[in-house]
């Protein structure tokens, strides 16, 4: 696991598996479950976290050849005990997901290379209907600098949850990057790898 600090106090991590120190020298590599997070904790406990999970070229039930994208609510803010600094918390138990296909990837670049000024133009952002519920994926340049990105989540008659959080211009970047990076592998996946489980 790899920590970066930002000079405005936002942390972004980055989770990877190496391959050997696992003890898997021969075979397939099996990454599964890697996630890049991004967490803006607040003093107020006002922060949210973001995490963005590939889900490409898997034989298992996972298979779905496309990004998840999660966003959750700070729990806990950031305090000490003593010498010992214990860093803010997020709900994960109660984030939101989206799916994130070819189109809505596309519609997302369109946003952080600077063609659009936001997703899905008048209508407010990406629309995703699922069972009784929908969501709603915003994503745009913001005033303060930097990208917005928010999940609106509907459920029955209940009021809508949303989370946001907002990018700093070098996450929108690394974000970009690896939209770029993924969206060939969501699209290609079956030609250039053999699916493992």
């Amino acid at each position: 696991m790899t920590t970066n600090n930002n000079a405005n106090g936002n942390n972004t991590t980055n989770n990877s598996t190496n391959n050997t120190a696992n003890g898997n020298t021969n075979g397939p590599v099996k990454r599964f479950g890697q996630k890049l997070s991004i967490y803006h904790p607040s003093s107020a406990g006002t922060g949210a976290a973001l995490r963005l999970e590939p889900r490409v070229n898997r034989a298992d039930s996972d298979n779905y050849n496309c990004f998840f994208l999660e966003l959750a609510v700070q729990k806990t803010g950031a305090s000490r005990d003593g010498d010992k600094r214990i860093p803010a918390t997020f709900d994960w138990e109660k984030k939101l997901t989206v799916k994130l296909d070819f189109s809505d990837i596309c519609e997302l670049l369109a946003v952080l290379e600077g063609k659009v000024e936001k997703v899905g133009g008048q209508k407010g952002g990406l629309y995703h209907q699922n069972g009784a519920g929908s969501t709603v994926i915003s994503l745009q340049k913001s005033e303060k600098g930097g990208y917005y990105i928010g999940l609106s989540k509907k459920s029955g008659d209940a009021a809508a949850v949303r989370v946001g959080v907002l990018l700093s211009e070098a996450e929108a970047i690394g974000l970009r990057s690896v939209f770029q990076a993924g969206l060939f592998f969501v699209t290609f996946h079956t030609q250039v790898f053999q699916a493992t489980a």
